[in-house]
């Protein structure tokens, strides 16, 4: 693993954040960081939980992504940020050059309500292959619905920070599932992140859902750029399994709407008491994209079988 005049800069600000001083970074630093853990294949949490909890020195963190990816893997990363980097200031790609693989029909429900679910985009086969690893980590048995509750430290919330998995990594790097981005993005010049996974197991006496409320994934602190968010059911959700909640076409009216608000969570207090989302169901390989001005939330699960899902996002380079 080589500098790319990034790597050392990125290392040094979260050591001094790590022990409380503030440090000057450019004005770009959470743009670059962003695509340097995504060209590295390099989820956010746990790659802060590493350098905030285990890291010793700057040798240890590189050792560490060394042996997580494995070093043809950073060869290949180290050529694509520099490449990237030395063509930030070349002229891009042609407007046009980008794949037009959805029709008239679902653009115009995207530009109307901020949002679009698209079928079949990923076969059963992989979706599978996912969800066995979340069973994997997490030990569930699906036979037995007791193991559906056992706590696990990388099961947060309905999160599951699980990012290393060659299933995982194979529906991230479909080209399908980038040529639908691009045709939202407009432009073809896009790298997937390294996004977590979901598990949702039914509410009962011993588990409740812990949260749910809308809400926008958002740094209220600076302007808001056209991001589209997703994630792809791995099995099938009913409303009754917790489907994504949104508010269609929130987005027309997004800015003029959270202007007044002085921080987010005013923002969030308000959209929930004014606003009422609809439901997102689907059927498994089903991918739900949303802008992320689109407030939005994850259901209940009231059925009697875990939702399984797997977050899809890409960065514009």
């Amino acid at each position: 693993m080589t500098d790319c005049n990034f790597t050392t800069l990125f290392y040094e600000t979260h050591q001094q954040r790590r022990i409380g001083k503030n440090t000057s970074t450019p004005d770009n630093f959470d743009q670059m960081e962003t695509i340097w853990l995504s060209f590295y294949g390099l989820g956010k949490f746990e790659t802060y939980f590493f350098l905030y909890a285990d890291c010793k020195d700057f040798q240890h963190f590189k050792d560490w992504v060394a042996q997580l990816k494995g070093q043809d893997f950073l060869i290949e990363a180290d050529r694509k940020f520099k490449e990237w980097q030395n063509n930030q200031n070349q002229e891009k790609e042609s407007p046009d050059n980008f794949p037009k693989i959805l029709s008239p029909e679902q653009l115009q429900f995207w530009e109307e309500n901020g949002y679009l679910k698209i079928s079949n985009v990923v076969d059963e086969t992989s979706c599978d292959q996912v969800k066995q690893a979340i069973c994997r980590h997490l030990n569930l048995d699906m036979n037995y619905p007791a193991t559906w509750y056992m706590k696990h430290p990388d099961w947060q919330g309905i999160m599951v920070q699980l990012y290393q998995n060659e299933a995982i990594e194979a529906i991230r790097k479909q080209e399908k599932i980038k040529a639908i981005f691009a045709d939202l993005y407009r432009t073809n010049d896009l790298v997937p992140n390294t996004e977590k996974l979901g598990y949702n197991p039914p509410e009962c006496e011993i588990w409740g859902f812990p949260h749910g409320q809308l809400h926008w994934d958002i740094n209220f602190d600076k302007p808001v750029p056209f991001e589209v968010q997703g994630i792809l059911y791995l099995n099938e959700v009913p409303q009754n399994r917790g489907p994504i909640h949104l508010v269609p076409g929130f987005h027309h009216r997004f800015e003029e709407w959270i202007a007044p608000f002085a921080s987010l969570e005013r923002a969030h207090t308000s959209i929930r008491l004014t606003e009422v989302p609809q439901p997102v169901t689907g059927e498994k390989g089903d991918l739900i994209l949303w802008r992320n001005t689109i407030p939005h939330a994850a259901g209940s699960n009231n059925s009697d079988h875990p939702r399984f899902v797997q977050y899809l996002s890409f960065s514009k380079l």
